[in-house]
């Protein structure tokens, strides 16, 4: 990868952090009435774990990329509960349900608030088990951002490269 290629991934990635992050805020406010803390934000390695069950959205169009959220088991359970009030304690079908919900959700808003660049989002996907990893485009620079919430804590990571 060249310099230039990479200037420019970190460049694009610095420009849609805020709107992911706000997104983000947004999104547990209004549906999840949960305050957002962001905690950390740290480059995405392929190393860095993620929590128990996430939400892959890929975006195409000016740039291609992809969000990631993330939660650890007992926060999306509370995420359901607050949601359906319904109370589960195993990673099923719904919750994979609610999580790839959440996933649409913030992505739309954050492609909402990226003016600047047309972006079409995709369907999520989502994975599950305990410290697993997921892949950015390999030009990228992925952030991760940590946050915790009323309802337990989670993560968004992000990368993506411009057209």
């Amino acid at each position: 990868m060249t310099t230039l290629g990479t200037t420019a991934s970190a460049t694009l990635t610095a420009q849609i952090v805020n709107p992911i992050i706000h997104a983000t805020a947004e999104t547990f406010e209004m549906m999840l009435d949960s305050k957002v803390k962001r905690t950390d934000l740290t480059i995405q390695s392929m190393n860095t774990p993620l929590y128990d069950v996430s939400a892959l959205i890929g975006l195409s169009g000016d740039a291609g990329g992809s969000i990631c959220l993330s939660f650890k088991d007992d926060t999306a359970f509370k995420v359901v509960k607050q949601v359906l009030d319904m109370d589960v304690d195993e990673i099923d079908g719904l919750v994979c349900d609610a999580v790839g919900e959440f996933a649409n959700i913030i992505a739309g808003s954050a492609k909402d608030k990226i003016k600047e660049l047309k972006l079409n989002l995709g369907i999520p996907n989502v994975i599950q088990g305990k410290d697993h990893h997921i892949s950015f485009p390999s030009n990228s620079q992925p952030l991760c951002a940590s946050f915790e919430s009323d309802l337990g804590p989670f993560k968004i990571a992000f990368g993506f490269v411009k057209k």
